[in-house]
């Protein structure tokens, strides 16, 4: 038998696999650096630094600080969510003081709340030409309905309410902020995965709820935080005046 002729390379076809190799090693080594990357981000995202996981709190235990937060008397916050970005756009301010809510978007009053005399006036804006508002009363049942398990607009359901939110619980442990003392929890649905997770970072003085952290599924999983700015003790009588409605046409006029 013949034997058989082995297939002898040019000079051009040995370069031309020779660069092929050299392209695939470097495709791979750029692969290897985005995997360590994803690996490197998906691991940094859920760090959440030095905790002290002593004296751990019950989430009953969580839900009453929540709740003594909800009842705070006097702070201001404006909530500043990022992703991998600011996404500080539409800047809205809540200032609270003994029972009075007042909330402005972008230096606008859209809302002022009376939680004493349950008044409750909503500025509408522009109509035709015309500024509406509406000054009403409501009842003492429906503000209650508004703030359940609310920090005056901060929700807080996902700890609190069992009746919607079959979620789990898990007390992190607490860190100290400049010089302030917080409590970090978790909550994660039980039909899903942990990964999928939402923390709370909570000031242990006043109950109030400083930041949300969100981890959401996007090809890879993000992190959102939200940062609530919340300054105590800082609003003032004037802070929380009761809007002047000259000039507006007022719907739902208060008898």
């Amino acid at each position: 038998m013949e034997k058989e002729k082995q297939e002898v390379k040019t000079p051009k076809e040995k370069k031309d696999t020779k660069k092929t190799k050299k392209v695939l090693k470097v495709i791979l080594i750029i692969l290897a650096c985005l995997i360590a990357v994803v690996l490197i981000y998906e691991v940094g995202i859920y760090s959440d630094g030095h905790l002290d996981k002593s004296n751990p709190m019950t989430k009953e235990e969580v839900v009453a600080l929540l709740e003594k937060g909800k009842e705070y008397p006097n702070y201001y916050y404006c909530s500043v969510q990022e992703v991998l970005w600011d996404m500080e756009q539409n800047r809205t301010e809540y200032f609270i003081k003994d029972g009075v809510v007042k909330v402005v978007n972008n230096e606008e009053v859209i809302s002022w709340r009376n939680y004493n005399t349950l008044e409750d006036i909503q500025i509408m804006g522009q109509i035709n030409g015309e500024n509406y508002a509406s000054d009403a009363k409501i009842t003492e049942s429906q503000l209650e309905e508004m703030n359940k398990y609310s920090q005056y607009g901060f929700d807080y359901s996902l700890i609190a309410d069992e009746e919607h939110f079959d979620y789990e619980f898990e007390y992190l442990g607490r860190q100290e902020i400049e010089g302030r003392s917080y409590v970090l929890v978790k909550v994660w649905n039980k039909e899903g995965s942990e990964l999928f997770s939402t923390k709370f970072l909570i000031d242990e003085e006043t109950g109030l709820i400083t930041k949300r952290i969100d981890y959401v599924p996007l090809g890879i999983i993000f992190k959102m935080e939200t940062n609530r700015n919340v300054m105590i003790d800082s609003v003032t009588d004037e802070d929380v005046a009761k809007p002047d409605l000259t000039g507006y046409k007022i719907l739902g006029e208060n008898n």
